[in-house]
């Protein structure tokens, strides 16, 4: 079996200018933890949920709503993304997938076919596969 097999392939992307609101935003909204980040149809970085939760200002730290505000609005995805994510083909087999998953402990990994994003790949896609494999 082959990530083509198994990935997503519409991907929610955000580009390096946009804000923290618009990652918590997106990744509200489209209930996704793994946001792939996109230059010019190359992919540059990856934000996660551990990024944005480390990221995103607290007003339990006691700053208010007004300065709430203001850093998820100025703080760029480019300043909490993490640059040059591991990627994969829709050619690689879910075993290798499985295996820099484990090793690397990451979530989800992009996949790249000739340059460009195709789709992504995350650990639950690959629980669904053992899912499926338990039924039969």
């Amino acid at each position: 079996m082959k990530v083509s097999d198994r990935m997503t392939s519409e991907v929610v992307t955000l580009n390096e200018e946009q804000s923290l609101r618009d990652a918590l935003t997106l990744q509200q909204r489209h209930k996704i933890r793994h946001i792939p980040v996109v230059a010019d149809g190359n992919i540059v970085g990856i934000l996660t949920d551990r990024d944005l939760k480390r990221a995103s200002p607290s007003l339990l730290s006691g700053i208010d709503q007004e300065r709430y505000d203001e850093l998820l609005d100025t703080t760029r995805v480019a300043q909490v993304m993490t640059r040059d994510p591991r990627t994969v083909s829709p050619e690689t087999s879910l075993k290798d997938v499985a295996k820099i998953l484990i090793e690397g402990k990451f979530g989800a990994l992009p996949v790249i076919e000739k340059n460009s994003l195709v789709g992504i790949i995350t650990e639950i896609d690959l629980l669904r596969v053992l899912h499926d494999l338990l039924d039969e």
